[in-house]
């Protein structure tokens, strides 16, 4: 990935209306945001929104290149971080997935759904590339930890990494729908704990 590249490329006043586009996404979804609502809450006209993001499809992939920022680039962070044990990697990497789904009303779940429902091809294209470059980091932690020893080898790699992916997102449907703050307490409290008991064999995970 390119991400300086990326960033040299965004202004200052795209990086605010993509801050002012998440802003609204949080408070109120993808369904209802709109050119005007993103210009009045950045105090701006909807002709200076439209020379920075001309059409819809611009900013959604705005959208995707923050979502790339918050969610991937730490991941590729930890996953790097060979201080770390194998468990201890992936554990920090879900959580910091489930960070994502809670301070973010669920951003990532919303923009995956929002890109298989246009039908356009270069969303689906950019949200397959960030969640591919997800699912391969975790596999690959995932195989590292099963060559040490540290991660338990009854599970294929590949099915490890859908499962870890696979909790917050579900969290992140919940969240949007069946919004609890204690069961989502509950969730980075108790499940992330467990699932890693399940796969640690330093924690005594196949007792």
């Amino acid at each position: 990935m390119n991400n300086a590249r990326d960033k040299k490329a965004t202004t200052l006043r795209q990086e605010e209306i993509v801050d002012r586009t998440l802003e609204l996404v949080r408070e109120g979804g993808l369904g209802g945001l709109t050119t005007k609502k993103i210009a009045e809450r950045g105090g701006f006209t909807e002709g200076a929104l439209f020379r920075h993001y001309s059409t819809k499809q611009a900013l959604l992939l705005g959208l995707m290149d923050r979502l790339e920022d918050m969610l991937l680039v730490p991941i590729q962070a930890v996953a790097g971080d060979v201080t770390l044990s194998a468990p201890e990697r992936l554990e920090r990497m879900v959580r910091h997935h489930t960070k994502i789904v809670r301070e973010h009303e669920s951003l990532p779940i919303m923009l995956l759904a929002e890109a298989s429902a246009s039908g356009d091809k270069t969303l689906v294209d950019r949200m397959r590339a960030i969640f591919h470059a997800y699912l391969s980091l975790l596999e690959g932690v995932a195989r590292e930890g099963q060559t040490s020893g540290e991660v338990v080898g009854d599970i294929q790699p590949d099915c490890l990494a859908i499962l870890l992916l696979g909790a917050p997102a579900a969290l992140a449907i919940r969240h949007r729908l069946l919004p609890d703050a204690r069961a989502e307490d509950r969730f980075e409290d108790l499940l992330i704990p467990f699932l890693m008991k399940k796969i640690d064999t330093t924690r005594g995970s196949q007792k």
